[in-house]
């Protein structure tokens, strides 16, 4: 096992350390895992309104969650969240007790779990990189740095006519497909994985913070574009997708009601998850990873997996999705 930086990610962390040279600072991997082998294409930098202090440091959560859609859209191959990184006083190359927390919940978002770095100027510039599975534990592992050393497909920028096609996509107001063999509940989808949303918790959003649903249709529907599809195509969720007032929402109507899940898209680029009463802090492909925890989560609790209809292959806006833009 072993990590591979590309020239522009590696030359990130340490710009970012050289900025902030007398405090902690971290930042974020965003890459791929292709036979063990950890590839980092891009290392994002942790926001402004990070805590930056001799001895701690904390992410400017919103930020990071707005850059890693902006950045990972840039690739023709998807860029996943992989890992993470920041720097410690001193010499000091181990992991705190708070460190092992955030690693924990990095490396449950993934099978193969994360990765986490720890550079240290004791005196001369230092990485050190390791692989964490859940809950915390540790093995070190060695990286390179070079483009050479990359599948060239992960370093492949979108073409302007793939962008095109998304545009078209993304301006297209109704979509019919035919309904799936077997249709889920989506209010009993959502009560199954909001359990693995705690950690992305959030109260409820000022309005006056929110964009106009209008204002903000390109970024919603193309943050919730995996997820979607995971629903409706794998899951086999039918349900019915509206752009009106402030949220993009999709809604299920059943014998005791209507289901509904809202995605608001706020003014500081950060997007909002709206289920019942609840509010979270959405990032692409958060519901897809929480069923996949939910599913190891029954599996340790011994409970019997429900049984979802079968697999089919993934169509954009499968299922029987309607995309109505209400007047």
């Amino acid at each position: 096992m072993k990590v591979v930086f590309s020239k522009r990610a590696f030359a990130s962390v340490m710009a970012e350390t050289a900025e902030k040279v007398t405090t902690e600072t971290g930042g974020l991997f965003l890459g791929q895992v292709i036979d063990d082998t950890w590839y980092i294409v891009e290392a994002i930098d942790p926001g402004p309104k990070s805590i930056f202090e001799i001895a701690y440091f904390e992410y400017d959560q919103q930020y990071t969650q707005h850059l890693i859609n902006k950045i990972a859209n840039l690739y023709e191959s998807r860029l996943d969240l992989i890992g993470l990184w920041h720097r410690h006083p001193g010499s000091f190359d181990q992991f705190s007790s708070t460190d092992d927390g955030t690693n924990a919940k990095y490396a449950s978002m993934r099978p193969e779990g994360a990765i986490s770095g720890l550079v240290n100027l004791d005196p001369e510039f230092r990485f050190t990189m390791y692989h964490v599975t859940y809950p915390a534990r540790y093995r070190k592992i060695p990286y390179e740095v070079g483009d050479e050393l990359i599948p060239e497909e992960l370093m492949r920028y979108r073409s302007d006519e793939s962008y095109r096609e998304l545009m078209k996509r993304l301006l297209q107001r109704s979509v019919t497909r035919p309904a799936p063999r077997r249709s889920v509940g989506l209010e009993g989808f959502m009560k199954l994985v909001a359990p693995e949303l705690e950690e992305n918790r959030r109260e409820m959003p000022d309005p006056e913070s929110i964009l106009d649903a209008d204002e903000a249709s390109d970024a919603l529907t193309e943050a919730v574009m995996d997820d979607l599809t995971f629903m409706t195509d794998e899951v086999g969720i039918q349900m019915s997708l509206a752009l009106a007032g402030k949220a993009l929402t999709f809604t299920q109507e059943t014998t005791g009601g209507t289901a509904m899940v809202g995605f608001m898209c706020l003014k500081d680029g950060g997007i909002c998850l709206n289920f019942e009463d609840s509010y979270y802090i959405y990032v692409p492909g958060l519901i897809t990873s929480a069923v996949k925890r939910a599913g190891e989560r029954r599996e340790r609790e011994g409970v019997k997996k429900p049984q979802l209809p079968q697999r089919r292959q993934p169509k954009i806006f499968g299922g029987a999705i309607k995309i109505i833009k209400k007047k």
